[in-house]
């Protein structure tokens, strides 16, 4: 008698909604074509993502939205920093996810390089207008008043 595999399980990974607005590593690794999935085949981008606001690491994420597909698809082999967002529906349709550019953020793209693999996440950076600790006390050493 034939020994027959299992189907492989579906990604575990995260979806686009649990990601949403979230400061995000995208890693495409492949586009893939033809998965067999509830609604029939439908193509979809894997991913490997660094999620920079809870440290979290994934591998193999699928995502079939295709703006998302349509964005990240060009860029296979590169890191691309972004955060997933909803945008406009359009009649009848629910509003797509699609990718919001982090590169050009400076917080954001500091956020990103001093990431370190496994490591917990970086503080939150100082709310608006407020001044960290260590620089108030600067300016109180230079007789400075914060404004």
């Amino acid at each position: 008698m034939e020994a027959f595999a299992s189907p492989a399980a579906s990604s575990a990974g995260p979806k686009a909604a649990d990601l949403a607005g979230q400061l995000l590593i995208f890693k495409p690794v492949e586009y893939r074509t033809g998965i067999e999935t509830v609604n029939g085949p439908a193509d979809a981008i894997s991913c490997d993502l660094i999620n920079l606001d809870t440290g979290e690491e994934h591998t193999d994420v699928l995502f079939f939205n295709v703006a998302l597909r349509s964005s990240l698809r060009p860029l296979i082999g590169q890191r691309v920093l972004g955060r997933i967002k909803q945008g406009i529906a359009k009649p009848g349709k629910t509003a797509p996810w699609i990718l919001e550019d982090a590169s050009q953020d400076p917080v954001s793209l500091a956020k990103a390089q001093g990431h370190k693999p496994g490591a917990a996440p970086a503080a939150a950076p100082a709310a608006a207008g407020a001044i960290p600790p260590e620089v108030a006390a600067l300016l109180a050493q230079l007789g400075a008043k914060a404004t």
